[in-house]
């Protein structure tokens, strides 16, 4: 399987046996589920963002990804070309933490579910209607303009949106294990008086 492939299918699940993409990925099941989590931990060791800044941009992320795709699809810019950090992702396959800041349009307002919730089903309607098909997604020659990585096509997207899901994942986990060993310490030291 290619990395393309791969990535479609680690961010999409299971795709139809022609290759299409339904409307309930796995990517939106991982975001809803992490709505359940206690939004308001924060770690700063582990980042400046609460547990509920880091879902609500990976929301926004969402929808601009799904933006860029749409244009990406559309056959737009195919002559343009990917930049220095576009094939550094493309190669390393992963985002190193803390060393890129976040372009304005996707900062989160609160990471509460007042920000959050609206952001969830409007992309959870959004899904719905997508008619795309893998071999659609690899063949597509049309770009779409990353801020640092310049013009992606379709197909480098989807393996973008892929790591970045990954990478808030990882950094959401991170900041509940700390935020659950400092309340386990606390519980000891409380019970230990």
């Amino acid at each position: 399987m290619d990395r393309i492939t791969k990535a479609v299918h680690q961010l999409w699940g299971p795709l139809s046996a022609d290759g299409r993409l339904h409307g309930e990925p796995l990517f939106a099941s991982e975001l809803a589920a992490q709505c359940d989590g206690r939004l308001d931990l924060c770690e700063s060791k582990i980042s400046k963002w609460s547990f509920g800044h880091q879902l609500e941009h990976l929301y926004l992320s969402s929808h601009y990804v799904l933006d860029r795709l749409e244009e990406s699809l559309s056959g737009k810019y195919a002559s343009k070309h990917m930049g220095f950090y576009g094939h550094s992702l493309m190669v390393a396959g992963f985002i190193p933490r803390g060393m890129f800041p976040t372009i304005p349009q996707l900062v989160p307002a609160s990471g509460t579910m007042d920000h959050i919730h609206p952001l969830k089903e409007s992309l959870r309607g959004r899904l719905q209607e997508i008619v795309w098909e893998l071999n659609q997604i690899k063949a597509s020659p049309g770009k779409s303009r990353h801020p640092r990585m310049k013009y992606l096509t379709a197909a480098q997207w989807f393996y973008f949106a892929e790591i970045h899901h990954r990478h808030h994942l990882s950094i959401i986990k991170d900041i509940c294990k700390v935020a659950n060993t400092h309340n386990t310490m606390s519980s000891v030291y409380t019970s230990a008086k």
